[in-house]
């Protein structure tokens, strides 16, 4: 007979805070988007499988968002979508046009046939004007970019939205109401929903610090070592008392809404360090997650894989752990390939097809571990549950009933509550925990880069700015109704800090990631913090009114003095002549989607030249004979010609980095593949935005280990004493992809 093998999923719900202030618009739709397509619908599910037990971890944030939708919240989107058309201004419609087709094209978009010809038209050009959409072809937009995020198996509850959806043109007023109180009604449901299969034992419900911070670094700020350590703030006691009262504020506010204490806690984004534990541990926290790379560093063993993906040894990796000593939290580690497969992996297959063959991954676990010593096993595959689904057909219905089904019809295998597991599994013991992240095992995606430092030191110097004012107005207090309004006052203060120390506004700062609404998450981690001052009516230092994102993409070092390199493309340890040269460090992305063209860009000038080094992720090169897939394209704008043009790569999504707004005199581009490059190409702006070609007259360029090329002043248009500004983009067959830097020209003085 085969071993028994349990199955863990837990499922993790988590949007950040989208309000400047409690009752203010939402300024991302994401919390409304996503709880009428996945938070109701991942739950349930499982109404048709008996036997499948899973586990969701709720952030606090989230409920507390989807409670203000239901005591009459706005986002900026639905304040439009129940809008009359005819009241609509010239900004209200660009609006639109830009953020109301934020939907994946082949599963959500292109369902819809009416819908799909509207965003044809709408990127039919680069800068389409407004009075090419009629005010009823606006509604339309609206009506259908919110139907295509409502999961359709919510006809059954309510009867008219089959007809809305069906309709695909010609929304009223009260089409397009009707369609939002229907969003509202399913958040509603949400709460008896969750509570309904908590009482029955169907699942476990943990949570997380009240709002989602990277909580080691919170109780250690330098917790690791980084690449850049300038502008990081000491470690604080502050952050140490912020962390627990975290965790605190999230078990009242779980047990207040669901009705029992959690077990378990998340931490965000699996982000774990010894004195986390400790934390949770003394707080009487039963279980933790972490993710595989870190059970590695710890028992300093790798879990090797075959060509397949499948581990050679999975025991190690299914089992739980508790601390060294007196640690009452266990630890499980998930199995990050799993993962992987779900949110990177198989959303462009069949969903029966994905289903199976995750189903075989999981026999083969199964089979290795027949002749361990130890009775019960775990495997544990946590993750996102709310952003990998648009990726799927139907939502990935396909593809978890198929999986749910093979499981439950397979007796040796049995889906767990965490907590059920752990009463029946003794925990190995852990000599040692590694400090890090899902990602890399570290937390470079959340510190150590130089916005991202700069963003934690402002949070210091406001934590500690709220902490003098508490000590002085408590030692301005007469009395104890004095007292109490200061620290009435202090707490509400403190919450805006809580806000601030959300992992979200970490991730989105600086390199390497990008969602294409960094200016809002920026603009919302500044207004957090200057709230701080305005409770305490203090004014607030002038730095939080610069946006942080202005240093994004821009170099990690200015050019040091004119450099005049040898363009041959080669990399020679023991001459480097772009010693003195400025430098843009770009790392590529750590997630799994795909990576970036660009790892490094070298710059600089003489006299005579402006000169460029690109170093390549050839990995993220398309290895093709066609050089116009990969594009690099240079934009300059020179301070005497006043006849401009826009750039000409075509943004195929909502994403419209803040750079793109400018318009510029000249333009130099190439196209290359994983080894060769095509001549260099110059284009000047004409009248009416348009570009006309030019030729070189001096110019140069090598590929070999890198891109290198020089362009003389002469054919930009520059005089002696004269600065040129410029940007850089590179695309695919013109479509943009990467943009350094997103909002600021870097310039250069001949």
């Amino acid at each position: 007979m085969v071993k028994k093998l349990n199955i863990a999923f837990i499922w993790h719900f988590h949007q950040p805070v989208y309000q400047e202030n409690y009752n203010e618009d939402f300024l991302m739709p994401w919390v409304r988007l996503h709880g009428s397509k996945d938070y109701y619908d991942m739950l349930w599910r499982i109404e048709n499988f008996k036997n499948i037990k899973l586990n969701f971890n709720i952030s606090p944030i989230l409920v507390e968002s989807v409670e203000r939708y239901i005591n009459g919240a706005h986002d900026v989107h639905s304040r439009l979508l129940i809008s009359d058309v005819d009241a609509l201004n010239n900004e209200d419609k660009n609006f639109i046009l830009q953020h109301f087709f934020d939907a994946n094209y082949a599963n959500m978009i292109l369902k819809r046939s009416y819908y799909s010809s509207l965003y044809n038209k709408r990127y039919s050009k680069d800068n389409i004007s407004t009075d090419a959409f009629s005010n009823q072809e606006y509604a339309d937009i609206m009506a259908n970019f919110t139907l295509c995020w409502i999961d359709k198996k919510f006809i059954e509850i309510f009867p008219n939205l089959k007809y809305l959806m069906d309709k695909e043109e010609n929304y009223t007023l009260e089409d397009r109401r009707e369609i939002f109180n229907i969003q509202i009604e399913i958040f509603k449901r949400l709460a008896d929903l969750y509570k309904k299969y908590q009482k029955q034992n169907k699942i476990e419900i943990s949570t997380n610090p009240f709002y989602h911070p990277i909580l080691p670094l919170l109780l250690n700020i330098k917790e690791d070592k980084y690449q850049y350590c300038e502008n990081l703030p000491e470690k604080s006691k502050l952050m140490e008392e912020d962390a627990c009262e975290q965790v605190l504020k999230s078990l009242d506010a779980f047990e207040k809404f669901f009705g029992k204490r959690p077990k378990g806690i998340w931490l965000p984004e699996q982000c774990i360090s010894k004195s986390a534990v400790e934390l949770l541990s003394k707080l009487d926290i039963k279980w933790t997650v972490a993710d595989e790379g870190i059970l590695a560093n710890s028992i300093h063993k790798e879990f090797t894989r075959d060509f397949e993906g499948n581990l050679e040894d999975p025991y190690d990796l299914c089992a739980n752990y508790k601390l060294e000593g007196k640690a009452k939290t266990n630890i499980i580690f998930a199995d990050s390939f799993f993962a992987n497969l779900v949110g990177f992996g198989y959303g462009n297959y069949e969903g029966e097809i994905a289903a199976n063959d995750f189903y075989e991954k999981i026999k083969t676990i199964q089979n290795k571990l027949e002749n361990s010593p130890r009775e019960e096993h775990l495997l544990t595959i946590a993750m996102d549950g709310e952003n990998c689904w648009e990726s799927y057909a139907n939502d990935g219905d396909e593809f978890l009933n198929t999986l749910y089904s093979l499981i439950e019809n397979d007796p040796s295998l049995e889906t767990v509550l965490i907590s059920d597991f752990l009463e029946k599994s003794e925990p190995i013991i852990l000599d040692e925990l590694s400090s890090g992240s899902w990602i890399n095992r570290n937390f470079d995606l959340w510190i150590g880069e130089p916005t991202k430092n700069v963003a934690w030191l402002y949070l210091d110097k406001t934590r500690t700015a709220l902490e003098n004012a508490k000590n002085q107005l408590l030692g301005e207090a007469q009395t104890p109704k004095d007292k109490k309004q200061v620290m009435d006052l202090i707490e509400k203060a403190k919450q805006e800090i809580f806000i601030a120390q959300g992992s979200d506004w970490f991730w989105w700062y600086g390199e390497p990631n990008e969602s294409g609404n960094d200016h809002i998450f920026d603009y919302l981690f500044r207004a957090h913090l200057k709230n701080v001052y305005k409770i305490l009516n203090r004014q607030h230092p002038g730095y939080l009114d610069v946006p942080l994102i202005s240093i994004v993409g821009k170099p990690v070092r200015e050019p040091r003095k004119m450099i005049s390199p040898v363009i041959d493309g080669v990399l020679d340890e023991n001459v480097d002549n772009w010693a003195d040269a400025g430098y843009i460090f770009l790392p590529d992305s750590p997630t799994f989607s795909a990576g970036k063209t660009i790892k490094g860009i070298y710059f600089g000038n003489d006299e005579t030249n402006v000169y460029f080094k690109f170093e390549l992720n050839k990995k993220n090169i398309t290895n093709s004979k066609y050089f116009l897939r990969n594009q690099i394209f240079l934009y300059f704008r020179n301070e005497t010609q006043n006849i401009l043009s826009p750039a000409r790569t075509t943004i195929r999504t909502e994403n419209i980095y803040p750079i793109i707004e400018n318009q510029f005199t000249h333009e130099i581009s190439f196209s290359f593949n994983d080894t060769e490059m095509l001549p260099l190409n110059i284009a000047k702006s004409t009248f009416g935005g348009l570009w006309a070609s030019g030729l070189l007259k001096k110019a140069s360029y090598a590929y070999q280990d890198t891109i290198e090329i020089a362009v003389s002043f002469e054919d930009l248009g520059v005089n002696i004493g004269e600065s040129i500004e410029f940007c850089i983009i590179a695309a695919t067959n013109t479509n943009l992809n990467e943009v350094y830097p997103q909002d600021v020209l870097l310039s250069l003085r001949r």
